[in-house]
């Protein structure tokens, strides 16, 4: 077993580490956690929005809590037609508001960060006009008008009208890979060519450093908008339709579908859990998955845009599966080691830190856990799209922090208590998967390494 888990590590040690620690990933990665404050806003408005104050909802209606009713004393027409339903329906508006600006314009948010981390990175005096060139490029790229209805006062009748405006759906969540790709290449043109001293404005020094620096990349900003431009331009004349909307069908949209199958959501949990088990951070190996198919998912999933069963809440939910494993231990284990470090650990557990249990145990290249820690999540997964699919749980439609506990993670992501049900039950079997395992260990002793003087 240990020659084969050094053979696994030799493989796959070397991949990991150029994955995990490529400079544009890192990038990637860290600008979706820059916009993670505004998508978990976004959701906490929209809890409000679809579940607190939704007067037929999981709290105030009928087929939930039926708080509605005991607060009014009414029911049926009489409670919908009633002040306290518009009341709610006004706070509804207003949370809505939010929602659909936070998570609205998610794409066009991206460009603009994405755009400051890859002109840093690629080491631009200036990030922060490379993340401005970023923005207008993807604004240029996105279609500047709008098909409606407009109403002729005069006859009373309605025409089609083209009208300027940005069409929001260009900014959402089925915009983001359009985003990445389009802020990849132009940041990347811009800052290549502000860098060549040929293509650079030099004024005397007698000129404020800021206005300096901003006649500096002139050119550089000139040749980039126009090629965006030109580029937009010759897919307006070949009748292509929007960028956008090329990348979304040629993609994102197969990508989305093929990432919605068992097989890949199994695949992508492993491979998680599996670099986990080696050390490595298997959630940064595995990021460009996230960030490319289930992170979108989950957008779409927060603004109705669609019903994913796999996405980025979906799989944060499984988190809690490692606390089966401190569980199990205190009720099958006589190791003292294992114990003393359980009760260490628990606390972080609690919150789905498990860094104090993956290296204190250790589970990390522990053969004897291996089974168990990758066959939970995928079990969980299993589970959780039976249930879905069944109905009985609903799809994870809210952004919440991956920190959150047990339990109450699954109640407010999918807006229903099946949710932190679901986490329950799933906690029940991964218990059992790991209590086998827990008791073989008890037949070994700890392995005492000699102190190297």
């Amino acid at each position: 077993m240990q020659s084969f888990i050094a053979k696994l590590e030799k493989l796959l040690m070397p991949l990991a580490n150029v994955v995990s620690s490529n400079r544009y990933l890192l990038c990637m990665r860290d600008s979706f956690s820059t916009l993670l404050p505004f998508i978990i806003v976004g959701s906490i408005f929209g809890i409000f929005n679809w579940v607190v104050f939704e007067p037929t909802g999981t709290i105030l209606g009928p087929n939930g809590l039926n708080l509605g009713a005991a607060i009014t004393g009414l029911s049926g027409d009489a409670y919908m037609s009633s002040g306290f339903v518009g009341v709610c329906q006004k706070i509804q508006g207003l949370c809505g508001a939010v929602v659909n600006v936070t998570f609205g314009v998610f794409s066009l948010l991206l460009a603009t960060i994405f755009g400051y981390r890859l002109a840093k990175m690629w080491k631009s005096e200036e990030p922060l006009l490379g993340a401005a060139v970023s923005l207008v490029s993807y604004l240029l790229i996105t279609p500047h008008t709008v098909q409606t209805l407009v109403e002729i006062v005069e006859t009373g009748t309605t025409e089609a009208a083209v009208i300027g405006a940005f069409p929001m759906s260009y900014f959402g969540a089925s915009a983001v890979l359009t985003s990445i790709i389009v802020t990849s290449f132009v940041t990347y043109a811009f800052v290549k060519l502000s860098l060549n001293p040929k293509l650079i404005i030099k004024l005397p020094d007698s000129v404020p450093s800021a206005v300096s620096k901003s006649f500096a990349v002139i050119i550089p900003t000139f040749i980039v908008l126009f090629l965006v431009t030109l580029l937009q331009s010759i897919l307006k004349w070949a009748g292509a339709g929007a960028l956008n909307d090329i990348l979304y069908a040629i993609l994102q949209a197969p990508l989305m579908n093929f990432s919605q199958g068992l097989g890949f959501a199994l695949l992508y949990q492993f491979l998680i859990w599996f670099f986990w088990w080696f050390g490595i951070h298997g959630h940064n190996v595995t990021a460009v998955i996230q960030n490319m198919v289930y992170f979108p998912a989950q957008l779409a999933n927060q603004t109705g845009e669609a019903n994913y069963i796999f996405s980025n809440g979906f799989f944060e939910s499984t988190l809690c599966f490692v606390l089966a494993l401190p569980i199990s231990i205190f009720l099958v284990s006589k190791r003292e080691d294992w114990r003393a470090v359980a009760k260490l650990a628990t606390p972080a557990m609690l919150f789905n830190i498990q860094e104090p249990l993956a290296f204190g145990i250790p589970i990390v290249l522990n053969p004897l856990l291996l089974i168990p820690y990758i066959l939970s999540p995928l079990v969980n997964t299993v589970l959780g799209m039976i249930l879905i699919q069944l109905g009985i749980v609903p799809i994870f439609k809210y952004v919440v922090p991956w920190t959150m506990p047990l339990f109450f993670g699954g109640l407010v992501g999918t807006g229903s208590i099946m949710g932190g049900l679901y986490q329950v039950l799933c906690l029940a079997i991964d218990i059992v998967i790991f209590i086998p395992f827990v008791i073989a260990a008890n037949s070994s002793a700890p392995v005492e390494v000699e102190e190297v003087k």
